[in-house]
């Protein structure tokens, strides 16, 4: 038998029986793995938080058939930060709501896997709203070019009526902040404070609409981010 090590993060979970635990995990090598870990919340020794939703974790496995068999783990990062704000909690949890529709079983992405792991390094140490958003603006669009629904044309030919979609009424900035990201120029707009959270967020619902309409997703920001619908 031929023990593997590899690094991922976990993206959802879900409790069975008494002790057992599913998880997902976006792993950089590896792709999207779903497994069962037995008995963990009732081990004392085993290192739990390295299976709980929102850790990075190195892992230990080994294959069957097509199957990743978790053999041993333990915590790289936490992200207590993240953990301890229940905004930036709510930002993980969209993200993580993104790459669970999207991803496939053992389908690889490293792209992804890279800007999923830097974006939850910024938001553990940053304390700016504005700037998160933009971040999440921006791994929007990372999602787009890599799920190969590239946008080609104007910013209008986002703007196509969705059935039980509202239309985003775009004001100037919001549309100016979309064509810089889509030029790779988002650093201008994280550096102008002219930039405001409130167009940002518009931007955001745009790509969101697009990505629900091109891949059959649910992803809903208003929702998950901020509970109730603000246009």
């Amino acid at each position: 038998m031929i023990f593997l090590r590899g690094k991922g993060i976990i993206i959802s979970k879900k409790d069975v029986e008494e002790a057992d635990r599913y998880i997902d995990i976006f792993m950089e090598d590896y792709g999207k793995v779903s497994t069962l870990i037995k008995g963990i919340r009732k081990s004392k020794k085993r290192d739990k938080t390295a299976v709980d939703i929102l850790s990075l974790t190195d892992f230990q496995f080994y294959k069957k058939n097509d199957s990743l068999i978790i053999s041993n783990f333990s915590t790289v990062k936490d992200y207590l930060a993240i953990k301890s704000d229940i905004d930036k909690i709510n930002m993980a949890f969209y993200i993580f709501s993104i790459l669970n529709q999207i991803l496939v079983e053992n389908g690889r992405n490293r792209k992804l896997y890279e800007v999923l792991e830097k974006t939850l390094d910024y938001l553990n140490n940053s304390d700016n709203t504005r700037k998160n958003y933009l971040l999440l603006l921006y791994f929007l669009y990372i999602v787009i070019k890599e799920e190969g629904i590239s946008i080609e044309g104007d910013i209008d030919e986002l703007q196509f009526e969705i059935p039980e979609q509202k239309k985003i009424d775009l004001d100037k900035t919001s549309r100016k902040i979309l064509e810089y990201l889509f030029e790779e120029k988002l650093k201008i707009v994280i550096n102008d404070e002219n930039f405001e959270l409130n167009s940002v967020k518009k931007a955001i619902l745009v790509l969101e609409n697009y990505i629900n309409f091109n891949l059959d997703t649910n992803i809903n920001a208003k929702k998950m981010l901020w509970g109730a619908l603000l246009w």
